[in-house]
């Protein structure tokens, strides 16, 4: 995205001056608000997403390997397509889940789940959990990825985020009256560096979902109640453990001083390039 800066000298110039200025507005606070603003900061995405998502997509090779499991699921669920499609049958007040093969415990990692919006039920829950997660079937309807202290879930039926039977609203700035529906299509971002889960839709990455997964190994895990619903898993992208790049870094403190209820406003009233700004906002 910031390749036009990084090639025209005289834009990165004048982007550098005005940057200066936005970092003497964001030091000219007091220390106590900084620290209150942070408190309260913009959900942050992965340093090293935008990165991430420029390249290419993985060999489909990798794609089968970082498929569903064979093993690790529900004895409703029959997995096909060489591991890229779970399918589970009709099966009266029941929720079951399926597993992805591989775990991961380093790595930047996004896959895509196809998912169709009309056959998702009352519970439909993506996420990542450990291989203790011992349920992976129980009777009645339930958001049971996110039901114990081994997995961690959002409903997309209900925006709603599960870990150990307690629950948030996600996105967090949905109200409590809004309506989000989640498309056919939706990407998971885990970053197993910095230990955090989260989503994109329709290009948006939503925010961080969940904290505090650094040093656990977590796969990908589905739960679902929808009879002969067919859902997809189709690993896209990977980055290994690794330093910033520049832009990165700036964009990482610059969002981490200013604090949701002033980013807008400071890189709005800067006179960046639209691309720039469009980078530190998103």
């Amino acid at each position: 995205m910031l390749r036009i800066i990084e090639n025209w000298p005289s834009l990165r110039s004048l982007a550098s001056m005005d940057l200066q200025s936005l970092m003497r507005s964001l030091r000219s606070q007091d220390k106590k608000s900084v620290q209150n603003q942070r408190a309260d900061s913009h959900a942050e995405r992965p340093s090293r997403l935008d990165r991430l998502l420029e390249q290419d997509e993985v060999s489909e090779d990798i794609q089968i390997a970082n498929g569903w499991s064979t093993e690790r699921k529900s004895p409703n669920v029959n997995i096909i397509r060489n591991g890229l499609v779970g399918k589970r049958r009709p099966v009266a007040k029941s929720t079951d889940c399926m597993f992805g093969r591989i775990g991961y415990t380093s790595g930047l990692h996004v896959w895509i789940i196809q998912w169709p919006v009309e056959c998702r039920g009352t519970h439909a829950v993506v996420g990542v959990a450990t291989e203790s997660m011992q349920n992976l079937h129980t009777s009645g309807y339930c958001s049971l990825v996110g039901s114990d202290t081994e997995s961690w879930g959002w409903d997309i039926v209900r925006s709603r985020c599960f870990h150990n039977k307690k629950e948030a609203t996600y996105p967090m700035w949905l109200g409590p009256h809004d309506k989000f529906t989640i498309p056919d299509e939706f990407s998971v971002v885990l970053d197993m560096d910095e230990g955090t889960l989260g989503f994109i839709v329709n290009g948006y990455y939503l925010g961080i979902a969940f904290t505090g997964l650094k040093g656990k190994k977590l796969y990908p895990v589905i739960s679902t109640v929808w009879g002969n619903v067919e859902i997809g898993i189709r690993y896209t992208a990977y980055m290994q453990p690794g330093p910033l790049l520049l832009r990165e870094s700036c964009r990482k403190i610059i969002r981490s001083h200013s604090g949701k209820k002033r980013i807008r406003k400071l890189v709005n009233d800067a006179c960046l390039p639209l691309v720039l700004k469009d980078y530190l906002l998103n």
